[in-house]
């Protein structure tokens, strides 16, 4: 990699980071409930079982639910969606924790100084 873009520090300014997570709470909050909607949707149109009982829409059942194809989808959705919505919380914790070391260490420099 570059050394260009090489970074050796973290640079946390807290109204940039409140501002990010409020907005990244918006939209991950929005992802999640229309994810939740189309979900009841496509439960409540599977369970019309709208391909038929005639040849073609058993065939057609049979390779749509193969492997537990829908239900797996929708179950990895519900993972990621919820994935992304924990994703900003775990983002504020490591500001919070990378705050809390910073702090610590200019506490033990400031010990040092202070017996110089």
């Amino acid at each position: 990699m570059s050394e260009l873009f090489e970074v050796n520090y973290v640079d946390i300014r807290p109204q940039q980071l409140a501002k990010g997570l409020s907005q990244w709470h918006a939209a991950s909050s929005g992802a999640e409930s229309g994810y939740g909607a189309a979900l009841r949707e496509i439960r409540r149109l599977n369970a019309a079982e709208p391909w038929g009982r005639d040849t073609a829409g058993t065939a057609f059942h049979s390779a749509y639910t193969q492997g537990d194809g829908p239900d797996a989808l929708m179950h990895r959705g519900e993972e990621l969606a919820a994935k992304v919505v924990e994703l900003g919380p775990a983002v504020r914790r490591g500001a919070e924790n990378a705050r809390g070391m910073d702090e610590e260490r200019a506490r033990e420099v400031r010990e040092i100084l202070r017996r110089v």
